[in-house]
């Protein structure tokens, strides 16, 4: 493993702003335990380092002094510390992970969202969708439509990257069965939070064909494929930068593959939402640590393993 890369990672990085955001959130009651900065960094490492679970993470902790010191832990926490840990967390502190990772990507100009594309990227629910709706144990997942797999019981990732660097800048999580044209209007106006202007170029494929979208974009140029509506087939657009929507994929790749997007072990929209974005925020953490420690191959999570 390469203790190097990662300790320059942690060192470059400093999240102790967490515990700021934390703190205002709440006033501190009960016994003093770690910071919560030391849960978010072990969390991030975990999906960068490959580990498929917390109970792994756990274990590993437990047998590495290095990755525990890593994470900054005086001692090895236990599976429940993480849930508290979790639950105190919760979706407005990993958004705000997302926007300030996002946020040091742009004042480092690892991004410019010049070019930017948009999809959408199924995740399995961890249920099964053959009972009832009532006897679901998630009853947030929904049947949806995946161009891959066919029929995927879970959810959908709908987010905006940046074409040239290859990073997500905007994204959010939602049942399987809402079609990707119904997510741009609150993904794009995430974008729009951290980048009002310098978006030049607008890609997509044709299920974002619609006037509406088109009228939203307004003076960014709309290279989206025209869709055919059954009736006639799809076109792709003479768009030179077209090509470019290919980062969109190998995102896909990444968070898949890389860093578990597909091993989502809760239940629940909110649960799916925090398991995504962390993802999410791992790829950006890995990204922005490597690059300002001056890692030639920046964008690869294998070469930090």
């Amino acid at each position: 493993m390469g203790w190097g890369k990662l300790k320059n990672l942690v060192a470059t990085l400093d999240l102790s702003f967490v515990d700021i955001f934390q703190k205002q959130r709440r006033r501190r009651v009960g016994r003093r335990g770690y910071k919560l900065s030391s849960y978010v960094r072990a969390w991030l490492l975990m999906r960068i380092i490959g580990i498929p679970s917390e109970r792994q993470l756990v274990a590993k902790l437990d047998d590495d002094d290095r990755l525990r010191k890593l994470c900054k832990f005086r001692k090895l926490p236990c599976r429940s510390a993480f849930c508290r840990a979790r639950k105190r967390f919760n979706l407005q502190g990993v958004e705000h992970l997302f926007n300030w990772l996002v946020q040091k990507a742009k004042a480092v100009g690892l991004v410019t969202a010049r070019i930017v594309a948009m999809d959408s990227t199924d995740v399995e629910a961890y249920c099964k969708g053959t009972k009832r709706l009532e006897l679901r144990s998630d009853q947030d997942a929904r049947w949806g439509y995946s161009t891959l797999k066919g029929r995927v019981f879970g959810y959908k990732v709908h987010y905006i990257c940046d074409a040239e660097s290859e990073l997500p800048l905007a994204a959010i999580v939602l049942p399987a069965n809402k079609h990707d044209s119904e997510a741009f209007a609150p993904v794009f106006r995430k974008l729009l939070k951290h980048f009002v202007s310098g978006v030049w170029k607008f890609l997509a494929d044709c299920a974002y064909d619609a006037l509406e979208i088109r009228k939203a974009l307004k003076g960014i140029i709309a290279a989206i494929a025209r869709n055919g509506r059954g009736k006639f087939e799809s076109e792709t657009p003479k768009d030179p930068d077209y090509f470019r929507r290919v980062a969109i994929e190998r995102i896909n790749s990444r968070t898949k593959i890389e860093l578990g997007l597909d091993n989502l072990k809760m239940r629940g929209l909110r649960a799916a939402t925090f398991h995504c974005t962390l993802v999410m925020c791992s790829m950006l953490y890995a990204a922005i640590g490597s690059f300002l420690s001056g890692n030639p191959d920046w964008r690869s999570i294998v070469t930090l393993r």
